[in-house]
């Protein structure tokens, strides 16, 4: 007999899932396999347009009620717009899946600071003034579900992307310790450690394919694992990629062949030879 999958105790609450106005990402994954539960839908994202017409799907595919939410969450004066939006409604899954990265992939250092704070705003801050609050609102009813989606480049770090893998070692971090600290509470906290995903055009282009998630199915296996593990690697491929790097080589070693490994992906220079 198939196991209840978690979520459907949730049928006619809500779900907030911000990141999800994109077509193809994964944020718009995550709301359609929630709504097929029967799970009204609150989306925010900073591209209004296309948030509005992914609610609009979402109405008529899955006849639930959707709210949408423009907000660019590097405004702190947004957060409390957010929580008046939704004050009539009990909040009862959140998937924080929003993130910000430069597309030209610049070192460290040739970044700029407004961009490396912008990241920081976005990546980290956001995810904190949003768990925050939805966090105790839950743990009062005594009931919910945070999904935390973050990235293997939180476990490692990733030359060419090196602030995005900071920034995510944060979430996952900052996800696992309340996972600890929300045990017993009937809350379920989950970090997704993400790995490389048909999400972006032909950007990964460069990467072995086998490597390339569908969203659809990392979705999936995410909500699946809800208040079974408290962190989920989807994919065969991301959790083999992983255990290679963290477990099975120096953290020296493995630094550089993933600096190696992503300056083929993005067509850079990997620079002189380590030593």
């Amino acid at each position: 007999m198939n196991k209840p999958h978690p979520l459907d105790k949730y049928a006619g609450s809500w779900a907030l899932i911000t990141g999800s106005a994109r077509e193809v990402g994964l944020g718009y994954a995550f709301a359609r396999q929630i709504a097929s539960r029967k799970i009204n839908l609150v989306l925010v994202d900073v591209l209004a347009d296309e948030l509005e017409s992914r609610a609009a799907e979402l109405r008529s595919r899955y006849g639930v009620d959707v709210r949408a939410i423009p907000a660019d969450l590097a405004d702190l004066s947004v957060y409390p717009e957010i929580l008046d939006a939704v004050s009539d409604i009990d909040v009862d899954v959140l998937i924080c899946d929003h993130m910000f990265t430069p597309q030209d992939t610049p070192k460290i250092l040739d970044m700029s600071l407004d961009v490396h704070n912008a990241m920081i705003d976005i990546n980290a801050r956001a995810y904190v003034n949003l768990i925050h609050p939805f966090g105790n609102l839950m743990v009062t009813r005594g009931k919910g579900a945070i999904v935390v989606v973050s990235s293997g480049s939180g476990l490692l770090p990733t030359p060419f992307t090196g602030s995005y893998s900071a920034n995510k070692a944060f979430q996952s971090l900052f996800g696992e310790a309340l996972w600890f600290e929300t045990r017993g509470t009937g809350v379920d906290v989950l970090v997704m450690s993400a790995g490389l995903m048909r999400t972006h055009g032909d950007a990964y282009s460069k990467y072995p394919q086998w490597q390339i998630a569908d969203p659809n199915d990392a979705a999936t296996e995410a909500l699946r694992a809800i208040g079974r593990k408290h962190m989920v690697m989807p994919g065969h491929a991301n959790r083999f990629f992983t255990l290679l790097n963290t477990r099975l080589m120096s953290r020296r070693r493995a630094v550089t062949m993933v600096g190696k490994f992503m300056a083929r992906g993005l067509g850079k220079s990997a620079g002189p030879k380590a030593g």
